[in-house]
């Protein structure tokens, strides 16, 4: 922002210009205010103000002395001067000084708000015209800034199209890509230059483009758009290359046709690095359909939140015990599809399977009959859960993790016998499964495994394998399967039996739940 000085010796003129101009919109701030020309002159020489609104008349210095002291020692602030008529042809001995503007007392808001808006457009255009006499037409980085994010946002397209023709970047097309060094190195103020560094004898050296820092990003502005996903590819793998270990995230805002829309490319770019963690590793991210590492058909979930989270607790915990290896990775994967549709953002995710994941080894703590030695491990396991870039990373290594801590926590005599029941269930709930034939199997009087089962489990054994059977059909009625069908594909050959069963469990028919 430019900075403001208002010089007047009236108290309420100072203190209502202040309150009154709307100047955070005009991309202005007051940084002093002083009753007159010898104080202005102090204040200035600490903190020399852009803009200063100056009053003719003042005690000590007035107004005219002021501008032709700042004049006199070279001092490049614009003044726009405050008048009464009655000062006009005083104030007309300014001009020479080349004041920035003129107002009449009592001061016109709106004419004010002009006004300034009008001499902070000069003075930005002098900066340019500065630059380009200091670093001429081919330091390019600075105009290009100035395309990425513009100061106006009101600016007029024509005005972009100048700026880019000048520094020659008038190009058939854009498009921006961003990237974002990541990992412990990311933090240091010096690696966004050494990646750019890095990157100009691709992108400059090539003729592909121009690379400049816009911290924490580097900016590649590519001349020409990639075209498919053969090209994304390998600009991501030349940019590997040349950035060698370090770790970073990649991403296009996609291609751009006039200069004035380089700024709607960056902020999509930035956009696409926001959401990286849930998208694919090793890609460059771009306006194509993101990567999820739960796709699949869209499933229908309770919208109990605190039920659902027990729920994905009980049926990890449960498969788990029973050695079910195979479901923890698809239970993992529906739980993360179920917070995504609760528009969860990175740290709320993480935060969600932190608490999933204590859940669940607690469980297999208490269930374990064996000396629990994995403290440390599990601390370590929780705490990185936050460390992870990428939601598949997360999902695979939670997955790793309790596969490994379930298989520690073998349970052993009646333990691993009920872990067996379990596992049968899960495997063969489309099956006649009786309790009397599991009992004989396992060498036990059937009340006695049924009390067994019942005190591990908290069900009994028929209600446990009903339950199994509608989680499963329900599943089938997701994928489009008629009710007679899935009723038949997990065991239930009555189509009226398994209509009551549902509806005792669901709460509703199995028809309202395929189309609710």
């Amino acid at each position: 922002m430019l900075k403001v000085m208002i010089v007047d010796d009236e108290p309420k003129l100072r203190q209502g210009l202040q309150t009154l101009i709307p100047w955070e919109s005009l991309d202005l701030t007051v940084t002093a205010a002083a009753a007159n020309g010898k104080e202005a002159l102090e204040m200035m020489e600490n903190e020399p103000p852009d803009i200063a609104l100056v009053d003719i008349r003042m005690p000590l210095m007035d107004g005219l002395q002021l501008i032709r002291q700042l004049a006199t020692n070279g001092h490049q602030v614009q003044c726009i001067i405050l008048s009464g008529y009655a000062d006009f042809e005083y104030a007309k001995q300014a001009i020479k000084y080349g004041v920035a503007g003129y107002l009449l007392k009592p001061v016109d808001i709106k004419e004010m708000t002009n006004t300034l808006k009008r001499v902070r457009e000069r003075i930005e255009a002098e900066r340019m015209k500065r630059a380009q006499r200091q670093f001429g037409v081919e330091n390019r980085e600075w105009f290009l800034h100035r395309l990425l994010i513009p100061q106006d946002h009101n600016e007029a397209p024509a005005q972009l199209r100048n700026v880019a023709t000048e520094a020659g970047l008038l190009w058939s097309s854009y498009e921006v890509v961003c990237v974002r060094p990541r990992g412990f190195e990311a933090g240091r103020p010096d690696v966004p230059q050494r990646c750019a560094d890095a990157l100009k004898p691709l992108i400059e050296g090539k003729g592909m483009g121009l690379v400049t820092v816009n911290a924490p990003n580097v900016v590649l502005l590519l001349r020409k758009p990639l075209r498919g996903i053969r090209q994304r590819e390998h600009l991501h793998q030349e940019i590997r290359n040349a950035l060698c270990d370090l770790r970073f995230v990649a991403a296009t805002g996609g291609a751009v046709f006039v200069p004035e829309e380089i700024s709607r490319s960056y902020v999509k770019a930035r956009k696409w690095i926001k959401q990286a963690f849930f998208s694919e590793k090793g890609r460059l991210l771009g306006p194509s359909a993101p990567y999820s590492p739960v796709s699949g058909a869209p499933r229908r979930f309770n919208e109990n939140a605190e039920e659902m989270m027990e729920e994905f607790i009980l049926r990890l915990y449960y498969s788990l015990d029973a050695g079910n290896e195979t479901m923890i990775l698809p239970l993992l994967q529906e739980a993360a599809e179920y917070f995504l549709m609760q528009e969860q953002d990175e740290h709320s995710v993480k935060e969600s399977f932190f608490f999933l994941s204590n859940a669940v080894i607690h469980k297999l703590a208490a269930g374990s009959r064996k000396e629990w030695k994995k403290t440390e491990e599990v601390s370590r396991f929780l705490k990185g859960i936050f460390e992870y870039e990428y939601l598949g990373d997360l999902l695979e290594e939670t997955h790793r993790f309790l596969l490994a801590l379930a298989e520690e926590s073998e349970p052993e005599g009646k333990e691993k016998e009920l872990k067996i029941m379990i596992n049968i269930i899960h495997r063969h709930y489309a099956d006649h499964l009786k309790l009397e034939t599991l009992a004989g199997m396992l060498n036990y009087s059937t009340a006695y495994l049924g009390q067994l089962f019942k005190n591990k489990t908290g069900e009994y054994f028929n209600t446990y394998l009903d339950k199994v059977r509608i989680q499963k059909a329900k599943e089938l009625l997701e994928q489009g399967m008629k009710v007679y069908e899935a009723a038949e594909r997990v065991g239930y050959t009555n189509v009226n039996y398994f209509y009551s069963k549902f509806k005792k469990y669901e709460g509703r028919s199995p028809s309202d739940f395929k189309n609710p």
